[in-house]
């Protein structure tokens, strides 16, 4: 860099999606005392979601913490995010912002906030991934009857991590994944259980699964 050059600080953004008891909360414990150990994060919060990480949990490890109360990020309440999140980077300047949307949330409303912010185009924030949590119990279940939010959720995943795939048979585990492939062809699809990989493998295939939902956005409108 010349030392004429200015460094952009640059906030990753990623969002961790799925339906009540998918295991998102998890995920996100697993990347924060892993793949994020030395960053700044914040995260965002839905109450109602599932059973918030505790408070101590975080302030041991450094990390701040922004609940939102507002209900369900959807389109009503697009502009009520974005403020928070703007204030969010301009108060914290953390490294990181980890967004937990409501289980009932569309993935794409909020992938749609984010692009809205217009702070990408300034170099300021990054979205770095939009991932799906899917429980692989109740995967066939739940597409068959909770319709738009839930495939929703799916097809505008970059990512999509399969949780508790260590209690299912491997010819159940193949039928997920095949449903899931109907509505999400270039997905990249985490069926090793959690317990077997590290957060940096987990963050690695959430980064390499952007560039699809870049292209989803520039295909068609979200949300008109």
């Amino acid at each position: 860099m010349d030392k004429g050059d200015v460094e952009v600080i640059m906030v990753k953004i990623d969002i961790i999606s799925g339906f009540l008891g998918a295991g998102k909360t998890t995920l996100i414990k697993k990347l924060l005392q892993d793949a994020f150990k030395g960053q700044q994060v914040v995260l965002i919060e839905n109450e109602f979601g599932e059973i918030g990480i505790d408070g101590g949990f975080l302030k041991d490890a450094g990390i701040e913490i922004k609940e939102m109360n507002s209900g369900c990020i959807c389109c009503s309440l697009v502009g009520d995010f974005g403020t928070a999140l703007k204030e969010v980077v301009e108060k914290y300047h953390p490294d990181r912002i980890v967004i937990e949307p409501s289980g009932v949330g569309k993935l794409s409303d909020v992938i749609h906030a984010v692009e809205n912010l217009h702070l990408e185009a300034d170099g300021e924030v990054k979205l770095n991934s939009a991932v799906t949590v899917v429980d692989v119990l109740k995967c066939k279940m739940y597409l068959k009857n909770f319709g738009e939010f839930y495939n929703n959720q799916v097809e505008y995943a970059g990512s999509i991590i399969l949780s508790r795939t260590g209690d299912v048979a491997e010819d159940k585990l193949n039928e997920s994944v095949a449903l899931l492939r109907e509505h999400n062809e270039k997905a990249a699809i985490i069926t090793t259980p959690w317990d077997e990989l590290s957060g940096e493998q987990i963050l690695k295939v959430m980064e390499d699964g952007n560039d699809m939902v870049k292209e989803l956005l520039e295909e068609e409108e979200i949300c008109p």
